[in-house]
């Protein structure tokens, strides 16, 4: 490695560097909101953005949304684009974690039903099953109307994370897995 072509640690790739400047001058400096694979692939001299090059695009995507406080999604085979509407990302994930978390105690219930357990393997199971059951609890609809209806009672202060929690505790009751427990 020649000392022009040196970089530190943290330092962006000169293509990363060129996929950023494309979205910054597209994006923040011009009044677009989305900005094609195909216009990203051909400022990298052709690098398919979408398949090789791809840790490039997130490098730079990652650095534009820190840099200028933006949200940046991809859209499958098409571009990236500028995400107006930020409860609808964060609505897309609680749904994600809590089908993730339903799907997860139901497959190791499920393992679990024939297993021979120590007793340490079981409350340890019974701990990380209780914590994913806590997790279904806050993700569904009922308790994100509870939520919000609180949020709303409080003149839109947050409500601090203890009295959230008990909130919960007392409408979800919420209990340890006896399936995996009992064994």
């Amino acid at each position: 490695m020649t000392e022009a072509t040196r970089r530190t640690i943290g330092e962006m790739s000169t293509d990363a560097r060129i996929l950023y400047d494309v979205l910054v001058s597209r994006m923040v400096k011009g009044s677009e909101d989305f900005v094609p694979y195909a216009d990203l692939t051909k400022a990298i001299g052709g690098r398919n953005v979408q398949n090789r090059a791809r840790g490039l695009l997130c490098t730079a995507r990652k650095n534009v949304e820190r840099d200028y406080n933006l949200l940046l999604e991809s859209v499958r085979s098409e571009g990236v684009k500028k995400v107006q509407v930020l409860s609808g990302v964060v609505e897309g994930t609680v749904r994600h974690i809590g089908r993730m978390s339903r799907r997860t105690v139901s497959r190791v219930v499920n393992a679990a039903a024939d297993r021979d357990m120590s007793n340490d393997e079981r409350v340890e199971v019974g701990v990380q099953l209780s914590l994913l059951g806590a997790i279904q609890q806050f993700t569904r609809p009922k308790a994100r109307k509870l939520l919000e209806g609180k949020v709303k009672a409080n003149e839109s202060k947050e409500l601090p994370t203890a009295d959230t929690i008990r909130l919960f505790a007392e409408k979800a009751r919420l209990q340890p897995s006896s399936e995996v427990c009992a064994k």
